[in-house]
């Protein structure tokens, strides 16, 4: 009877390990790609920016895969892919949204502290970390993408 029970709390941790995902959320107008103006000229500046901070970033973090540009709203959401497992989404209006199937929230933390302090002054840099939320859903990365594109096909209706 003890034994069932050990098997069956096993199985159930195991379950909720599968389903859990761990996010990093980072919001704030004072990054360093943050187009304030929605003219070609800044749009271009800010996405070199974002290109260098995602080049650090994947510098002490892992591999990163560009999946592309979406545009809700007046937000313009650039999407990435870990190579090891995990999903990046960042808008030009200043958030980085970080996804993982597995704990990789400290790593992630401090290749974004690198790639802050790469990119920007040393008190914006620290100003930023200390901004920085983290922590576990129970959820998958694939529902939460699937949930997160039905949310934004809802907007893009309106």
């Amino acid at each position: 009877m003890a034994q069932e029970k050990k098997m069956e709390n096993k199985k159930i941790s195991e379950m909720e390990r599968e389903k859990a995902s761990y996010y990093l959320m980072l919001e704030s107008e004072i990054l360093p790609f943050v187009a304030h103006n929605r003219n070609l000229k800044s749009l271009e500046i800010a996405n070199e920016v974002l290109q260098k901070l995602v080049r650090y970033i994947e510098k002490k973090f892992d591999a990163v895969w560009y999946i592309g540009t979406d545009v809700f709203g007046d937000e313009i959401y650039e999407r990435f892919m870990f190579h090891h497992g995990g999903f990046m989404e960042i808008s030009l209006v200043g958030r980085i949204r970080c996804y993982f199937p597995e704990d990789k929230i400290e790593k992630m933390k401090k290749a974004l502290e690198y790639a802050l302090s790469k990119t920007t002054t040393s008190g914006s840099a620290s100003h930023l970390i200390h901004q920085i939320k983290s922590g576990q859903k129970l959820i998958s990365v694939k529902d939460s993408i699937l949930i997160n594109t039905e949310l934004n096909k809802g907007i893009k209706k309106k």
